[in-house]
């Protein structure tokens, strides 16, 4: 019984809708929660030819069929919500939203559009940022004044509390530890802090009930927009393109309209990586992107048949940090997962068809 938390390191994108869907499927967790961020991050997994993504839920819930909450630290846009709720066909009693969250509105999002700062920081532009300000000023609407939410109110930290009496349950954080307004680059950062700790009490849980924390590192780290990347060389655009490792952001170049290119480091930096391990009490982590680092482990899903290449980073990771590197993504697909500890849970039929209604 207990929580476990995925946290997002460096400075995000490096998939934990992806680490906590399934690790909240391994664990058949009650609850996935979300504590704190707003409709800001982009969680998704490649189903085939697909992806399935949320921006306001978390992604966690997708494979185990569980409670979702939405912890008082997090800000709704009322209709991406319902929108997402509609597309994985979530009732009422199976999603509940805290009834202290604040609301993001139109304006809020429309403040964000017109501001050059927004462009200047890479911002999702979702008025994330604006309704957290307001919320601070005490003048922000709450979801308990949404009447099209009136069906789905919840004490979710009362509700995510009990759960967790019951068995386990999953938080799922938002956006990578150094994009946090705390930790981060300043300016160079989001609205909130996305650390465990205010994971935690976003959602309102128990902080002695929290039983792992992991974090989600790419093998190979990227950002957006400017800032900086630590003591490590970053690829030229021609390079990615090269190797077959080139990500495409979620935001949009405002002048061109095409998807910006992420930066990417030749490798990890690990004095900051023990930085995120110790900002967010991390007591394993999750490899992910392992095949932009090592072609050769691509879709792999047993432990035991991971490549040489990736065990000797898995074994440098271990070795620097003192954390036990227990999940590794080894592909594209939402399938390419490898776990420690037991294998994960077979696919089932079931599954699949679930997420091909989702496409």
């Amino acid at each position: 019984m207990g929580a476990k938390i995925v946290v997002g390191g460096f400075w995000g994108d490096e998939g934990k809708g992806l680490v906590s869907a399934w690790l909240a499927y391994k664990a058949h967790s009650l609850g996935v929660f979300r504590g704190c961020g707003g409709a800001n991050p982009e969680h998704g997994l490649f189903f085939k030819d697909n992806y399935i993504r949320t921006n306001q839920l978390p992604l966690g819930f997708i494979f185990a069929e569980c409670q979702v909450g939405l912890g008082p630290g997090t800000a709704v846009d009322v209709d991406k919500f319902l929108a997402e709720v509609t597309l994985f066909r979530l009732s009422p009693e199976q999603v509940r939203v805290d009834y202290r969250c604040p609301i993001i509105t139109p304006e809020n999002i429309q403040e964000e559009i017109d501001s050059s700062k927004m462009d200047s920081i890479g911002s999702t532009k979702s008025g994330t940022g604006i309704a957290m300000s307001h919320a601070a000023l005490r003048i922000a609407p709450l979801a308990e004044d949404i009447d099209r939410l009136q069906p789905y109110l919840e004490d979710v930290p009362m509700m995510a509390n009990r759960l967790a009496d019951q068995g386990t349950i999953s938080l799922e954080g938002t956006q990578g530890t150094f994009l946090s307004r705390y930790h981060g680059d300043y300016p160079n950062v989001t609205s909130v802090d996305v650390t465990a700790p205010s994971i935690v009490a976003g959602v309102g849980l128990d902080w002695r009930k929290v039983e792992d924390v992991i974090v989600c590192v790419k093998a190979l780290p990227t950002r957006e927009g400017t800032g900086p990347m630590g003591d490590v060389d970053e690829f030229s655009q021609e390079e990615m393109e090269e190797l077959g490792i080139v990500e495409y952001s979620s935001i949009f170049d405002p002048e061109s309209g095409q998807r910006e290119v992420r930066r990417k480091a030749k490798g990890i930096d690990y004095s900051l990586l023990k930085r995120i391990i110790t900002l967010n009490g991390a007591n394993q982590i999750a490899l992910t992107f392992a095949e932009h680092a090592d072609p050769d482990v691509k879709d792999i899903r047993q432990w035991s048949e991971l490549t040489p290449n990736t065990k000797s980073l898995i074994d440098e990771i271990e070795v620097e940090t003192g954390v036990e590197v227990t999940l590794v993504n080894t592909g594209k697909q939402w399938s390419s997962m490898a776990s420690k500890h037991g294998d994960l849970p077979e696919i089932s039929d079931q599954l699949i068809k679930r997420l091909e209604s989702y496409t």
